[in-house]
C-alpha cells in the first residue's frame, strides 16, 4: 500500500461510507455566487445542513466559472465554512474530505494540473493534514520535476510547517525569487500612494515581504548555503531599512526558519 493511501486510512477524515447528499437545492438563473455562499452560512447558522451543504459544493464546482475574482475566497474562507458546517453535520466533513481524497487520488494518478494541486493544498491546510500535500509534492517531485516546480508555490508553507526543509531547498533560486518578491514589494508600495490603496493593504504587503525574504535567507542558512543566504540577506536590508526586519533576517541566517505567512 501507498504511504499516501496509509495516511489516508488514518485520517481524520476516513471513512468506510460514502457520504449521500441531498440535491433539493438549485441555483437561480444569473446567480450571485457570493450570495449564494453567504446563504450556505446563514443555513447553516438556522440548522438546515442539507441545504448548507449542497450551496457549499455548488460554490465550490461553479463559482469560479461564473466570477473568477472569488478564487481566493473559495480556497479560503468558503472551506473554513464548510468545515464548521462538518462539525455540526458529518456528512458535510465526510463530502469535503472526498472531495479531497479524488483530488489526491487524481494526482497521484499521474494527472496533474496546477488548479487541482491548488485545491489540494488548500483543504489539506483547512483540515490540518499537511502531510497529504507533502506526499503528493514528493510523487510529483519523483515523477515529474516540471510538474512539481510548477506545484511548489503552493506547497511551499507545508513544506515549512512539516520542517521538509532539504525538498524546499531543491527548488529555490535565490536571485529569481528575490527579484519576484522584490519587484512584487515596490509594486505595491507605488501603489500604496493611490487614496483607494488602504492602510491595511500596505502593512499586508510590508509583512508579506518581511516573511518572503527572511523564509528565503532561512532555506539557504538551513541548507548549508551561507554565502547565497548573506548575499540575500544584504538586498533585503537595503529594499528596507528597519531595524526589527534585520534583526529578522539575521535570526533567519542562523537557521531560524519564519512561521509561513497567511
Amino acid at each position: 500500500m501507498h504511504l499516501w493511501r496509509v495516511i489516508l486510512f488514518f485520517s481524520a477524515c476516513f471513512t468506510l461510507v460514502s457520504p449521500t447528499v441531498a440535491d433539493d437545492w438549485a441555483a437561480p438563473e444569473n446567480p450571485d455566487v457570493l450570495e449564494v455562499l453567504n446563504e450556505a452560512r446563514l443555513d447553516a447558522m438556522a440548522g438546515r445542513y442539507e441545504e448548507a451543504l449542497e450551496k457549499h459544493i455548488w460554490f465550490y464546482d461553479k463559482a469560479t466559472l461564473i466570477d473568477e475574482s472569488v478564487s481566493a475566497v473559495r480556497r479560503s474562507s468558503a472551506l473554513a465554512d464548510w468545515v464548521r458546517l462538518g462539525q455540526e453535520y458529518q456528512p458535510a466533513l465526510e463530502k469535503l474530505c472526498q472531495t479531497r481524497d479524488e483530488l489526491l487520488t487524481k494526482i497521484m494518478d499521474g494527472a496533474y494540473d496546477s488548479d487541482s494541486f491548488h485545491d489540494l493544498v488548500a483543504m489539506n491546510q483547512i483540515l490540518d493534514e499537511d502531510s497529504l500535500t507533502i506526499e503528493a509534492f514528493k510523487y510529483l517531485d519523483s515523477t515529474n520535476p516540471e510538474a512539481a516546480r510548477r506545484a511548489f508555490n503552493f506547497a511551499d508553507a507545508a513544506l515549512i510547517k512539516e520542517e521538509e526543509y532539504a525538498l524546499y531547498g531543491e527548488y529555490v533560486s535565490p536571485q529569481r525569487d528575490f527579484l519576484l518578491m522584490k519587484n512584487s514589494y515596490e509594486h505595491s508600495m507605488l501603489n500604496a500612494e493611490d487614496p483607494d490603496f488602504s492602510a491595511s493593504r500596505t502593512e499586508f504587503s510590508i509583512n508579506s515581504f518581511r516573511n518572503k525574504a527572511a523564509t528565503l535567507v532561512a532555506m539557504l542558512a538551513v541548507n548549508g548555503r551561507v554565502s547565497e543566504a548573506e548575499d540575500i540577506m544584504s538586498q533585503a536590508k537595503e529594499v528596507l531599512e528597519d531595524p526589527s526586519f534585520h534583526a529578522e533576517l539575521e535570526a533567519a541566517s542562523n537557521g531560524n526558519v519564519p512561521d509561513p505567512w497567511p
